[in-house]
């Protein structure tokens, strides 16, 4: 399932420094646009020869290139909302130094955006309590995924009828902490048995709960700095995706489905 993708962008951005090429060939496939910029076929195929290079379990298939794809559309929506901002104002880089400064310019947006939450990053003892019981449970999933929302609205129709989850993928069991996306965050609190459709933009995930199990954990008071440090970084995570959310239905974006079945 996808990655949290602040995290990817963040990382992705970081092992970019200092690979950037020095030239592009005159005519290259453009794979998606967003708002007016562009992300071609050559891009991406340097992002997953870098994600292949430095994570050794990664496996270039058609899922990983879309969801490459997208955390390259959202860096762009990044850059472009940290440009508006003033918080860059020279873009006149060779490939290889504008790879180091859209690093340090996301950088910047962050911190830009901590400052402008930092009302909402704390806290309370429910959101603790909430967090060690979660923590106090692993779980497995059933989930299907697709960028439409009408499949997924109808395999829900047949599972309330037949209980059918043909072609659903076996996801865990997990523990909360091992969960990178908010959709299966959200999931995790339902009873076992239940199901329901979840949107984590781009995508729709249809989610059931397949089982339950408890795991030991200190009492909760030893843990109580630890639990606190968790809950504001997933406030934070939470507000990022929610932001990233709203960018995307405001923005532009086309994708070159073609390019992208041709493969890389």
């Amino acid at each position: 399932m996808r990655s949290n993708t602040i995290f990817i962008i963040i990382a992705i951005a970081v092992l970019l420094q200092g690979c950037g090429t020095s030239g592009r060939p005159a005519n290259e496939e453009v794979v998606a646009r967003v708002n007016k910029d562009t992300v071609t076929k050559t891009d991406l195929m340097r992002d997953l020869a870098l994600r292949a290079r430095f994570d050794p379990d990664f496996k270039i298939s058609p899922d990983t290139e879309q969801e490459q794809l997208e955390s390259m559309i959202e860096k762009k929506l990044i850059i472009q909302y940290a440009m508006e901002k003033g918080l860059a104002r020279d873009e006149r880089f060779v490939n290889s130094i504008r790879l180091i400064w859209e690093h340090a310019l996301i950088k910047d947006f962050i911190d830009y955006k901590k400052k402008e939450w930092q009302d909402y990053l704390f806290a309370t003892d429910d959101d603790i309590s909430r967090y060690y019981d979660n923590m106090s449970q692993r779980v497995t999933f059933k989930a299907l995924k697709s960028r439409d929302r009408k499949p997924v609205d109808e395999a829900y129709k047949k599972y309330l009828k037949d209980k059918d989850t043909t072609g659903w993928k076996v996801i865990g069991p997990l523990a909360y902490d091992e969960i990178a996306s908010s959709a299966f965050l959200d999931a995790f609190e339902m009873g076992k048995g239940e199901a329901k459709v979840f949107e984590s933009s781009p995508y729709y995930y249809l989610i059931e709960v397949v089982e339950r199990e408890r795991v030991d954990l200190a009492p909760m008071e030893s843990m109580k700095p630890e639990i606190e440090k968790k809950v504001v970084a997933l406030k934070e995570r939470r507000l990022f995706e929610d932001w990233l959310k709203d960018r995307r239905k405001k923005a532009k974006i086309k994708i070159n489905d073609d390019a992208l079945r041709k493969g890389i």
